[in-house]
């Protein structure tokens, strides 16, 4: 298969006569969910049981059980509403995208005063399971957020939901369009329920993983006012497990060992990035012409990381759990990454991209917070970026929490919970 045709397809789908970036396109009301739900959720997640699956002690630390016990009897129902916007692209012009807005249900006829979260979710290869299709392993922690009583934003990214195409995986700049432009779309949608809904003009970013990455991302575009959020205020920021350094060594490679734990991501890796810079990223120039025939086609959104990571492995001749970089990578691109990586486009774009050398500017509260034993993304991104921050700018309002959990999957629990539970006491302190 020719990677330029595939490239081109990709790209292809964008609409050049869009509206301008944020503006609403369609709303649907998508289901009401019952508050027995998220209560549900809580009461299964007792200490007890939860202590079970992960760590839970920097949980008790931040006072978990207490919250849990309090907060479980305030819940209310939730609208989700589906929201289709146009975004801006790295790449250039806009696109339809699309995303989940989770809405208390209000309990009295006067305005709720809603403090807005944007909830960006981490990796998905399936398209049917976004937020906007109702899907995605953090739904249940988003509609616990709006059943807490806050407005909850989740988009889907470019490339997923109603954006066709390659996702544009791990671009910050794209991830960024996709959070800020979706969240003045939702705010369009709540302005046209005036009689239900007001904003208090607080703001809180999280996500974890992928959407760890897209959280710093979006915070640094709005500190930079590159995408303006106005009449909003942000007030905390949780940037989790974030791959902050895609280029920390090789992306996701086992530690003390060449072996690949995640083939999936290290190609999606480089077709998101081909299609945000085209004519500067070239998928010949970075993968084998082997993997570009077999394995590039098969990252339609159809397929999960299972069977993907199994059809790389056959690709390659290899068993699963094997690939090593030699497999995926062209011969003159590791060598360049390795003797010259300024002169390769793919390295030097995300290294001017790193988000673990950005100083947040005082005023804007960040919890980063991620596992020493995580086995996919290392904890020195979240370590150098705390160290670059206390260093670089001394007023930043950051801290470091070292979650327990003992690998990437469990701490995504445990850092969603934590950031829930800190910004919920801290929101109800002010208002």
């Amino acid at each position: 298969m020719n990677p330029g045709f595939y490239r081109n397809r990709a790209l292809a789908t964008r609409a050049p006569r869009l509206p301008p970036a944020g503006q609403l396109l369609e709303a649907r009301e998508a289901r009401i969910v019952s508050l027995l739900k998220p209560r549900a959720m809580l009461a299964i997640a007792s200490p007890m049981v939860l202590g079970r699956a992960i760590d839970t002690s920097v949980l008790d630390a931040a006072g978990y059980p207490a919250w849990r016990e309090e907060r479980r009897s305030g819940l209310v129902d939730v609208q989700s509403v589906r929201i289709s916007f146009s975004a801006r692209l790295p790449e250039g012009g806009t696109e339809r995208q699309s995303g989940m807005l989770h809405l208390p249900v209000p309990e009295v006829a006067s305005a709720h005063a809603l403090t807005w979260v944007v909830f960006l979710r981490g990796s998905e290869h399936l398209k049917s399971e976004v937020p906007s299709r109702g899907g995605g392993s953090e739904k249940s922690l988003m509609e616990a957020t709006a059943a807490l009583g806050y407005a909850v934003w989740a988009p889907d990214y470019a490339g997923m939901g109603d954006s066709d195409g390659v996702q544009e995986y791990c671009v910050p700049e794209s991830m960024a369009a996709s959070a800020l432009d979706g969240l003045a779309a939702a705010r369009s949608f709540i302005a046209g329920h005036n009689s239900y809904y007001t904003e208090t003009g607080r703001l809180v970013i999280l996500g974890y993983s992928q959407g760890g990455l897209a959280t710093m991302a979006t915070l640094e575009a709005a500190a930079k006012g590159s995408i303006l959020t106005p009449g909003l205020r942000i007030t905390a920021g949780y940037p989790l497990g974030a791959p902050l350094d895609l280029m920390l060594g090789v992306p996701f490679i086992l530690e003390g060992s060449p072996v690949i734990v995640r083939p999936d991501y290290n190609i999606l890796l480089v077709l998101g990035w081909a299609r945000a810079y085209p004519g500067i990223i070239k998928v010949e120039d970075i993968l084998l012409p082997g993997i570009i025939d077999e394995v590039v086609p098969l990252f339609d959104g159809t397929r999960d990381d299972d069977e993907l990571c199994r059809r790389i492995a056959k690709a390659a001749g290899k068993k699963h759990e094997a690939v090593v970089a030699e497999d995926l990578y062209q011969p003159a691109y590791l060598s360049a990454i390795e003797l010259e990586p300024e002169t390769v486009p793919y390295y030097s774009l995300q290294n001017a991209a790193r988000l673990d050398r950005w100083s947040a500017p005082a005023g804007y509260p960040l919890v980063l917070a991620a596992s020493p034993e995580d086995e996919l993304v290392p904890f020195l991104n979240s370590q150098n970026a705390f160290d670059w921050m206390s260093q670089h700018s001394p007023a930043a309002e950051v801290s470091l929490i070292r979650l327990r959990s003992g690998s990437h999957r469990r701490a995504a629990a445990e850092g969603l919970l934590y950031a829930l539970i800190d910004m919920d006491s801290k929101e109800r302190k002010v208002a």
